[in-house]
C-alpha cells in the first residue's frame, strides 16, 4: 500500500536523515574512548556538543530554548545514539521531562551554575510513599513528577539535590537511583488523564525506538565477526548453523525497525490521542521487547566470549537493550494493552495494520 506523505511530513523525514548523519558525526567526533566498565556514565563533552548542536532539546519551543522538532526528528537521534551504544538521556531529559515541563506550564528552572551537565529526569508517582526507580537522577539536577497517586493527575518539578536517593546503576550500566518522591505538592499543576497515559505512551515509544537502534548495530556487529573471524580454517559465518543465528537476529531487527518506524510515522502524522497511533505504539514495544530476547541470546552466542568482555561493542549495545525492554512496560504488558485497544473500541484489526 503506498503512503502519501503531507509536504510538512516530507520535509520532516528530509531532516530526520540529515539529523541522523549529524548525531553520528558529533558522537564520532566528541566521544572518547568508552570506559573498560560496568558502569556506562554520561560523557560530559558528547553532552555538551548535543547541546550546542540543539539536540539535547531537540522537541521543545524555540521560546524555551528548544528546536521545535518532533519525533521523527527526536527518533533520528534516539536511533543514533543507541546504536552508537552512546549512553544518552535524550528521552529522559527532552521528550519525557521537557515534554512534561511544557505540557504543565511549569517555570525553567534554575539549575545551579558549574561545570557540571544541566539535566532533567522525568518519573511517575503512582502510590503515595512506595519507592520508584528513576533512570539517570544521579547525573539529573531536577526532576519532572508525574503525580498519578490521586484523583487528578499532578505535574511538578523538585531539585534532585532535595531529594534522599539511592543509587545503583541499571543493567544497562547507565546511572539511576530510586526515591520517594512526594505526593500533594504545593503549587504542582493539574493535568488532564490525557497529559498521563502520553507521558507513558511517549515512553515506550521512546525506548522501542532505542531498541530499532541498538539491534541494528548488533546485527551489524554479527555479520562483521561471522565474516572476519575464522576456525578450521574459513570464516565461522560459513557454518550453516552460525547462518542460521545471523538471519534469525537479522529478521528480528527488520521485524523491529519497521514496527518502530510505523508507530513513529504515525505519532507524527496523528498525534499520541489517536487509537491507530496508540496501536501501532503498543505494538512496537511490544515487538521490540520480544524480539531483543532473541537478539540479545543469538548475538552472544554468535559472539562466544569476546562479546562479553568490557572492551567488546556488544555488551555495549546488549545490555542497553535488556535493560531498556522492561521499562515503560514490559512485552507482556503492551501485548495485553494491544488487546484492550482493539476489543474496548470494536476496531477491525485488519483495517488496523493495513490503513
Amino acid at each position: 500500500m503506498t503512503h502519501t506523505h503531507t509536504p510538512e511530513l516530507a520535509e520532516a523525514l528530509e531532516t530526520a536523515a540529515e539529523l541522523r548523519t549529524l548525531t553520528r558525526d558529533i558522537l564520532t567526533g566528541a566521544a572518547g574512548e568508552a570506559p573498560d566498565t560496568v558502569e556506562r556514565p554520561l560523557d560530559p563533552q558528547v553532552w555538551a556538543a548535543l547541546e550546542e548542536a540543539g539536540l539535547a532539546r531537540l522537541t521543545g519551543p524555540e521560546a524555551a530554548g528548544g528546536s521545535d522538532a518532533g519525533w521523527l526528528e527526536a527518533a533520528a537521534v534516539l536511533t543514533e545514539a543507541a546504536a552508537a551504544g552512546t549512553p544518552l538521556p535524550l528521552l529522559e531529559h527532552d521528550l519525557l521531562a521537557g515534554w512534561l515541563r511544557d505540557t504543565a506550564g511549569l517555570p525553567g528552572f534554575d539549575a545551579p551554575t558549574g561545570d557540571a551537565p544541566v539535566l532533567s529526569a522525568a518519573a511517575e508517582v503512582v502510590a503515595a510513599g512506595r519507592a520508584v526507580t528513576v533512570p539517570w537522577l544521579p547525573a539529573a539536577a531536577s526532576v519532572v513528577v508525574l503525580d498519578t497517586s490521586a484523583a487528578a493527575p499532578q505535574v511538578y518539578e523538585i531539585a534532585v539535590a532535595d531529594l534522599e536517593v539511592s543509587e545503583r546503576a541499571a543493567v544497562s550500566g547507565e546511572p539511576q537511583a530510586t526515591v520517594v518522591l512526594p505526593t500533594a505538592v504545593a503549587g504542582a499543576v493539574t493535568v488532564s488523564e490525557e497529559v498521563a497515559d502520553e507521558f507513558r505512551y511517549r515512553g515506550a515509544l521512546g525506548r522501542a525506538v532505542q531498541l530499532a537502534g541498538a539491534a541494528e548495530s548488533i546485527s551489524e556487529l554479527c555479520v562483521e565477526h561471522v565474516t572476519t573471524r575464522v576456525q578450521f580454517g574459513r570464516p565461522i559465518g560459513k557454518f550453516q548453523a552460525v547462518q542460521q543465528l545471523v538471519t534469525d537476529v537479522a529478521s528480528e531487527t527488520a521485524l523491529t525497525r519497521t514496527m518502530v518506524d510505523r508507530a513513529v510515522l504515525t505519532v507524527a502524522e496523528r498525534g499520541f490521542q489517536d487509537p491507530t497511533a496508540r496501536f501501532f505504539v503498543a505494538a512496537a514495544k511490544a515487538c521490540a521487547g520480544g524480539s531483543a530476547e532473541v537478539i540479545v541470546r543469538n548475538a552472544h552466542q554468535i559472539h562466544g566470549a569476546i562479546g562479553t568482555t568490557l572492551e567488546h561493542g556488544l555488551q555495549r549495545r546488549t545490555r542497553p537493550v535488556l535493560a531498556w525492554r522492561r521499562e515503560f512496560g514490559t512485552t507482556a504488558q503492551w501485548e495485553d494493552t494491544l488487546e484492550e485497544l482493539v476489543l474496548a473500541d470494536g476496531a477491525d484489526l485488519w483495517d488496523l495494520v493495513t490503513q
